[in-house]
């Protein structure tokens, strides 16, 4: 569908090239303000205020590109196509600005997580085709395809900010993750949906190099909700304009690190008898960092392993619909093993909060290690 300008290497560069430096310079500009500026706090891996607007400068520069490859196409279908997805991205990043600044309550941002996703797929059509277990490719009826829709799109945009907490995790998880659904979009003749793809992973990269190494600008929930909604959202049109094609089981795939670490957080604090919606540091990746690693080191282990789950969403694209759970289910069999690993030295360090047996609400129960400043 975007077949006359993906033939036009040079206007495909130009669109490559304004989306890199849009992205980084509005990011070093951002860098320097002192707006919309995360304070530290006692959960807090940063010592000092940083500004979060570091979803204008990714989208700023996803939307440039967008634009160009949009202007230079004689296909109107991609036009429409970007023009609403531009539109349901940027009320995600209004989303996320408003929680930035008026920290909206858990409530207020669901219900406008919901209506966002909803609206998208009453747009762009809910999931259609799904890999069920014996079954195989089921057709999914427009009520169990809308539920399933904006579950999923909540869902991770949940999940990925939930992950933003570490400088270059989401980010370069983005980058290594965005990159791989757009050469699987290209591989399933899938060009619409390769565009925006490999432009938001070519944005996200222009962020990164001022947030990995030394944190001078976060992604702020403006954009963890931005990209966290593009991701999700770029993965139910690819099933959908491809025919089927690109499974609905890639994105979850490639992303099962950052969906298994929410999902053992929260088990994990269930069981102990935890408030799973309080706010904790009892993450994965927070656990890591507490042990000592650097957020280069725990980005860096992340985003290797959202490569290997790339790797093994192809190998399951090699088999039938009906087998393609077993890759999902024998990757979290894997994580469960590093995660128990995990979680016994933070146990034995005293890392984990128990029970609380009645004590008042300030008396210390977890045992901290310094951690290692953002480099």
């Amino acid at each position: 569908m975007m077949e006359t300008t993906l033939t036009e290497p040079f206007i495909l560069a130009a669109a490559v090239s304004l989306t890199i430096a849009v992205a980084f310079c509005t990011s070093l500009f951002a860098s320097q303000s002192r707006r919309f500026l995360d304070q530290p706090n006692e959960r807090s891996s940063h010592s000092l205020a940083t500004p979060r607007t570091g979803g204008l400068a990714i989208i700023g520069g996803w939307l440039t590109g967008l634009f160009i490859l949009g202007a230079f196409s004689s296909d109107l279908d991609f036009a429409r196509k970007a023009g609403w997805l531009a539109l349901f991205a940027g009320l995600a990043l209004g989303l996320g600005l408003a929680d930035d600044k008026f920290n909206l309550s858990p409530s207020w941002k669901f219900a406008g997580q919901v209506l966002i996703a909803a609206g998208f797929a009453a747009v762009f059509g809910p999931f259609e085709l799904f890999p069920a277990p014996v079954v195989g490719d089921l057709r999914l009826p427009v009520f169990w395809g809308v539920m399933i829709t904006v579950i999923w799109v909540v869902g991770f945009m949940n999940v990925f900010n939930f992950m933003d907490g570490a400088n270059g995790l989401a980010s370069g998880a983005a980058v290594v993750g965005l990159v791989w659904i757009a050469v699987i979009a290209a591989g399933a003749g899938a060009g619409i949906i390769f565009a925006p793809a490999f432009l938001l992973a070519v944005a996200v990269l222009g962020f990164l190099p001022l947030n990995i190494r030394r944190g001078k600008i976060f992604m702020g929930d403006n954009g963890s909700q931005s990209v966290g909604f593009l991701i999700s959202a770029i993965a139910v049109a690819g099933v959908n304009l491809s025919d089927g094609r690109m499974s609905a089981l890639i994105a979850p795939v490639i992303f099962m690190p950052f969906i298994f670490d929410v999902s053992w957080t929260l088990v994990s604090r269930f069981i102990r008898k935890q408030n799973i919606f309080e706010a904790h540091r009892e993450h994965l990746y927070q656990l890591l960092m507490r042990n000592g690693a650097s957020h280069v080191e725990v980005a860096v282990i992340y985003m290797t392993l959202i490569g290997l789950c790339a790797a093994a969403a192809l190998l399951m694209l090699a088999l039938p619909y009906s087998l393609q759970w077993l890759v999902p289910s024998a990757l979290a069999a894997s994580f469960i093993l590093g995660a128990s690993v995990v979680y016994s030295r933070a146990y034995r360090d005293g890392l984990l909060s128990t029970v609380r047996a009645q004590k008042p609400l300030d008396e210390p129960q977890i045992k901290q290690k310094p951690l290692r400043a953002a480099e």
